[in-house]
């Protein structure tokens, strides 16, 4: 197994960072695509594999084209919108159902605009497969997370009628709502499995294949044990905080506050004691959510590369640890919000160099022969694919 790299650096990409913000403000957003353009090419330029590198060839005409049909239509929701509160429903209602074909179709474009060795990329995925993954099974989970609720709302004081609950809504009510759990669970699984099964089985690499075999059990089971570890940090962290705020101010003054909540100026005497506090819980929560979405990430990560292959023949890894990259998400919030966001060029860089570098590909048996096979495939059909035109949609910077 032989590690990526990342060749870019802080420094240099702020040069291409600094110069987009500032035509982007000059010409009121209209030089988006071509900054989009600018930062592909650097980070994609700058990560190798075996002296090879990455390329994007997208340019900014292809991309202005969906930023234009994007600015028209948010144009037009809000002046509807301002106008008929009912059409502005009915275009985000339009937009909702919209979202697979969106990512169906940026998915192929960027997967087209995308090349490593003078290979492209690309992408088979069927659309109607797209519209059961990111339409019909969301649909479903959010069902799933609030039929039980709703419907439980609405029953019960049916079923009480202005008087007792009825003693056997006590016995079934649990159960019904731990199989609404487990329900919920199943679907969050199956989303992410499919969703991540959908995206690598229709990736090509020049006529090269991609394939993944996943199974719901094991992202259910990563799911769980990411709640254990948030219920583990966030008491910690809360218990901390109580401790924090007992020795600080002090039992008696907290509930002084809370009596005098509805005057002004007790409010405001004890608002100064108050609010370092208050940063220090807000602040705290976002550190302790990066700490459970790191874990979850490198977890599910770690699962999807190590049952991945390209033409059966080239396996794929990945070593990114939750502590390394929720060190770099922490430090680099820190940073940025220091900075006032001078900061961000370095922040995605370590970002990218962390996860390039943590990305394995097996090279070790007849990959050179595996990639010279490629060009030469390349060579002969790829030409009417790279000179494809498409339009981006524009889903991500």
């Amino acid at each position: 197994m032989k590690a990526l790299s990342f060749e870019g650096s802080g420094s240099e990409y702020f040069k291409i960072w600094i110069v987009n913000i500032l035509l982007v403000i000059i010409t009121a957003g209209l030089y988006y695509p071509w900054a989009k353009v600018r930062n592909h090419r650097y980070f994609y330029g700058n990560t190798t594999l075996e002296g090879r590198n990455f390329e994007y060839h997208a340019t900014g005409k292809q991309l202005f084209l969906g930023f234009l049909i994007a600015m028209i239509l948010f144009i037009v929701y809000v002046v509807i919108s301002e106008t008929s509160p009912v059409g502005g429903l009915i275009i985000i209602g339009i937009l909702f159902v919209a979202i697979p074909w969106l990512i169906w179709r940026s998915l192929k474009f960027s997967m087209r605009m995308t090349s490593y060795s003078n290979v492209r990329f690309g992408f088979d995925g069927k659309l109607g497969q797209s519209y059961i993954n990111f339409l019909l099974l969301p649909i479903l989970f959010l069902i799933s997370i609030y039929a039980v609720p709703i419907g439980a709302s609405v029953l019960i004081p049916l079923l009480a009628g202005g008087g007792d609950i009825p003693s056997w809504v006590s016995i079934v009510a649990p159960s019904v709502a731990i199989l609404a759990i487990v329900l919920a669970f199943f679907m969050y699984a199956l989303i992410k499995k499919r969703n991540s099964s959908y995206i690598i089985n229709g990736s090509r690499y020049g006529q090269g294949v991609f394939e993944t075999t996943l199974e719901t059990k094991i992202f259910m089971k990563i799911l769980f044990k990411t709640i254990l570890l948030s219920l583990l940090v966030f008491g910690v962290f809360f218990l901390l905080v109580g401790a924090i705020v007992y020795s600080t101010i002090g039992l008696e003054a907290i509930m002084e506050l809370k009596n005098n909540m509805n005057d002004p100026q007790s409010v405001q005497q004890n608002i100064g004691a108050v609010m370092p506090i208050i940063i220090f819980v807000y602040g705290g929560m976002i550190l302790a959510g990066m700490l459970i979405i790191a874990y979850s990430m490198t977890r599910q990560r770690t699962y999807i590369y190590e049952n991945t292959t390209l033409d059966q023949k080239i396996k794929f890894a990945s070593t990114l640890k939750a502590k390394p990259l929720a060190w770099v998400m922490i430090s680099n919030f820190i940073a940025v919000i220091l900075t006032l966001g001078l900061a961000f060029p370095w922040a995605k860089v370590r970002m990218a160099r962390l996860i390039v570098e943590n990305t394995l590909v097996d090279t070790e048996h007849g990959f050179d022969a595996y990639m010279t096979q490629k060009q030469k495939e390349e060579s002969s059909l790829g030409e009417q694919i790279g000179d494809a035109f498409d339009v981006d949609v524009g889903l991500g910077f």
